[in-house]
Parts: structure tokens; C-alpha cells; sequence
């Protein structure tokens, strides 16, 4: 039977369709710190992933150089306290402890206290990883616990270089709406676990990235073809795409969601291996290098940052300006009389 414990509440249900709905708008933007959602979900797989929580959080707290004898700071950080960035530090300390202890910890529980009294102690140390990783990856928080250590997402090659550009690229252009729907699917559906369907829509992607580019055609393939006889690629172009359109094609069809398939066929390695072959497509299609459309997003946050600049400064003189006035109460209280 399968384990439903920590199957999405229906709030955070509600928080991934408000979540889709907005990256809709925006497109997707990738956070630097640990929303309070995550912390929350992490903190209470804790209780079904080890018999021993408080040596977790215990040893997480004195990695912080917080520890307190009558709070656990890891803790109260993961269930709210603290800034999103703070956040990110217990959590990373927190999944620190969890690896160390799972691979250190040999001492039985002998307090004859509680559940877990004269119990050896358990850590699911890959079900815990890959918890965090999904979590933080619909969150999409820029860092990953990879190869035993945190680490920004940005140090990744393939993420750096083809899905954050990839991501921008689609959602700066109102053109690609449509294909960047499909592409953020893709990825929510990836954290979710739920890899042909994944799959599928970041093939889907690319065929919606050629018709915003006035490509039509009943396959990707198909696509590819006119999109040489129109001189959107060249025939170089054409010789180096088609082998690896042609995999997209097949991966597709054999193992997408909308054929038949046994579960378990489609791995999350196969899944993201789909997720940067079509945003590497999208990003070369686009005619422009990864780095100039990271710049170009950057110059824009920059542009509106600078267009809100006197708006700011209107505002902070208003403030002022109401500091400076004469309080109405002070020069009647300062007389010898009251004023009733």
C-alpha cells in the first residue's frame, strides 16, 4: 500500500494552483531563501522519516551557534521565525544532522521514555534527500542538496546554462505564454513525482515554442522540417537538431503519460534529462546565448527598479514631511490648563 503521509494538505494544494497561476503571469522566479511552507513540510516528515527528530534538530541547533536548552531554534526557524534566508539555514542544517546522524548514529535510545524508548535508531536518509529536494525544487528555492552538501542550483551547469535561461527566456516573451505554461508544468509536475506526465509536457513545450515561432506541424519532427524550409534554422541547424528531435519524439511517445506505460518506467533522471534537452532547443532556437538573456532580465529588474525610484523617494518625503508637522496635542498639552 502506498505510504500517504505526506501526501500534499489541501492547503498547499491550493498553495501549487495559486503558485502555477502566478509563475502564469510572471513567469517563474527562482528564490534565494526557504518559504515557510517548505520549513513546515520538512519539519513534520521528521516525525515519520527518523525515530530520533530531537537529535536532529538538537545537533541542527548547534550548528547554528543557537542552541538554546528551552528552544529548539531550528525548529521554531522552520515553522515560521526568522526571515526566508534564516529559514534556508536551519534547513540546511537540519538536513546536514539528518545526513551525519544517519551515517554516525549507533547509539540506542535507552531513556525508557516515550515511542521510541530502546529503539535503534532509524534515519530513511535517501527519503528524507529526496523529500527536501522535491519540495525545494516546486518552491523553486535556487538551491539543491547534491553530491552531500547544499548547494546553489546556479553552480549546476545544465541549470545555470539551460533551464534558469530557459525559464526567463519563455517567460520575458508574452510570444511564448503558452509554451512557457506548458514548461512550468513540466517542472511542478517534476517536484511532484510525476514523471511521464512531466515528460510529456516539456515535449509539449518545445512543439508550442515552434508555433509561437509560426511553425505548425502534427509532431516536433514535423516542425523541424518546416522550420528550415521557412529559414528559421539552417540546414546546419537542421543536422545537428534532428537526431535529438527525433529522441524528444520517441521518449514521447513511448514513456509520455498519454500512452500506456508500467509505473516506475519513467525515472526523474529521464525526466530531467527531457527538461534540459527541450530548454537547451528553446534557449538555441531563440538565437541568443544564455548569459545575454540573464543579463537582459537582470537590466529589466534594474530598469524597474530605477522608473520606481521617485516614486520611492515622493514617498519617504511624505513621510517626513508628516515627522516634521507640529503635533496639534503638543502645544495644547503644553499649557498650564487642559484643554477640557
Amino acid at each position: 500500500m502506498r505510504d500517504t503521509r505526506l501526501d500534499p494538505l489541501p492547503s498547499e494544494l491550493r498553495r501549487r494552483r495559486d503558485q502555477a497561476a502566478e509563475e502564469l503571469r510572471t513567469g517563474i522566479v527562482w528564490l534565494d531563501g526557504c518559504p515557510t511552507a517548505v520549513g513546515a513540510e520538512i519539519l513534520a516528515a521528521l516525525e515519520y522519516l527518523t525515530n530520533m527528530p530531537k537529535r536532529v534538530v538538537g545537533l541542527a541547533d548547534k550548528r547554528l551557534g543557537l542552541y538554546n536548552s528551552t528552544t529548539w531554534v531550528s525548529v521554531d526557524r522552520l515553522q515560521g521565525g526568522g526571515t526566508d534566508e534564516e529559514r534556508l539555514d536551519a534547513l540546511a542544517a537540519v538536513v546536514n544532522a539528518f545526513v551525519w546522524l544517519a551515517e554516525n548514529d549507533k547509539e540506542w535510545d535507552d531513556s525508557g521514555y516515550g515511542n521510541f524508548a530502546d529503539h535503534e535508531p532509524e534515519y530513511k536518509l535517501d527519503a528524507f534527500v529526496e523529500l527536501v529536494n522535491d519540495r525545494l525544487l516546486h518552491a523553486r528555492v535556487d538551491w539543491v542538496f547534491e553530491d552531500g552538501r547544499f548547494q546553489e542550483r546556479g553552480n549546476f551547469v545544465l541549470h545555470s546554462e539551460v533551464l534558469r535561461p530557459a525559464t526567463i527566456l519563455l517567460a520575458d516573451d508574452p510570444t511564448f505564454r503558452i509554451a512557457s505554461d506548458a514548461f512550468q508544468s513540466a517542472l511542478t509536475r517534476l517536484s511532484a513525482g510525476e514523471t511521464d506526465v512531466a515528460l510529456t509536457q516539456a515535449a509539449t513545450a518545445l512543439q508550442e515554442h515552434f508555433r509561437a515561432l509560426g511553425i505548425e506541424g502534427n509532431s516536433v519532427s514535423d516542425q523541424l522540417d518546416k522550420a528550415q524550409r521557412a529559414k528559421i534554422i539552417t540546414g546546419g541547424d537542421r543536422g545537428l537538431m534532428k537526431p535529438i528531435i527525433d529522441w524528444v519524439n520517441t521518449d514521447r511517445s513511448e514513456r509520455g503519460n498519454a500512452h500506456r506505460h508500467r509505473e516506475g518506467d519513467v525515472s526523474k533522471a529521464d525526466a530531467w534529462l527531457m527538461m534540459h534537452v527541450v530548454g537547451a532547443l528553446m534557449v538555441r532556437l531563440s538565437n541568443r546565448e544564455p548569459r545575454e538573456i540573464l543579463a537582459a532580465r537582470d537590466k529589466k529588474k534594474a530598469d524597474a527598479a530605477a522608473a520606481a525610484a521617485p516614486d520611492r523617494e515622493r514617498a519617504h518625503a511624505d513621510r517626513q514631511e508628516v515627522l516634521r508637522s507640529p503635533d496639534p496635542w503638543e502645544s495644547v498639552q503644553s499649557r498650564q490648563d487642559t484643554p477640557f
